[in-house]
């Protein structure tokens, strides 16, 4: 086969030396990647998020009506939106000011009452102790480089009987070389996809990830362990697990592109509340 006639890469992705990852590097790296991030977002978020994490995560969030709700890595805010239509009191919460500027933009052009700040969720200054009933983060703590002084802080900022309620990228599959193997290698159809290649599970590194031709996003990959001891080390306690699949209608509208996560989760959905 030649090389004209294999399957592009979508995506390209390397991994690097976690301890050589800066707080600003992060944040700079998202103010990079604002503009073809924001693109492929609707008022739904993303695809994933709307066809596949979504859905079970606003389902563990339960209601929300005259809530305190911290939207944690808001991002462009599309998240805080939905929840403040459904009745909570949001605040968002992001690293990045370009970001937070194309949140605060809806937010003036249709306001909702969302206020927005600026801040590492590994110190959030800014928030009182006890200042909200339920701390949401969708898709993002697999990206804050200090997990633990992230968990410590949504802790803090809980009130006694708050909830933390966050997606992530599954631990078990979002390590590179990580991919699935193609039979025959010139084939991109679900079925022809008989196994996902997994290795270096328990290595902690910084992972590089983009669109091919585009900035790259800087994240981490860590094992479950680390999620789980951060949360108890922070005071909480898990209460629900989710791996969440795609509803159906995502399959009847989108096969090609969902089939994969029937077979394998590509997410992990926590509910944890304080001990």
């Amino acid at each position: 086969m030649s090389r004209s006639d294999e399957i592009p890469d979508r995506w390209t992705s390397r991994v690097g030396p976690m301890d050589r990852v800066s707080d600003a590097a992060v944040r700079k790296g998202w103010d990079d990647v604002s503009r073809w991030w924001v693109q492929r977002y609707t008022d739904k978020g993303d695809l994933n998020r709307e066809w596949v994490i979504d859905p079970v995560l606003l389902a563990v969030a339960g209601e929300v009506r005259g809530r305190q709700v911290l939207d944690a890595g808001c991002g462009n805010g599309y998240l805080a939106r939905i929840l403040a239509k459904r009745g909570a009191q949001v605040v968002g919460v992001d690293v990045s000011p370009r970001l937070l500027a194309v949140a605060k933009a809806h937010e003036a052009g249709a306001p909702l009452g969302i206020r927005y700040l600026r801040g590492d969720l590994a110190a959030l200054s800014s928030i009182a102790d006890r200042t909200f009933d339920l701390v949401i983060s969708n898709v993002v703590l697999q990206d804050v480089r200090r997990l633990d002084a992230a968990l410590r802080e949504m802790h803090r900022v809980l009130q006694p009987t708050g909830r933390l309620v966050f997606s992530i990228t599954h631990p078990a599959f979002d390590v590179p070389p990580a991919h699935w193997v193609r039979e025959p290698p010139d084939s991109d159809r679900p079925e022809e996809r008989p196994f996902i290649a997994v290795d270096r599970y328990f290595d902690r590194v910084a992972l590089y990830w983009a669109p091919r031709g585009q900035p790259e996003i800087v994240g981490f990959h860590r094992p479950l362990r680390d999620f789980t001891e951060g949360l108890r080390k922070a005071g909480f306690v898990i209460v629900r697990l989710e791996e969440p699949q795609p509803i159906p209608e995502a399959i009847e509208r989108r096969y090609r592109q969902f089939a994969d996560q029937l077979r394998i989760p590509n997410f992990l959905i926590v509910e944890a509340r304080k001990a």
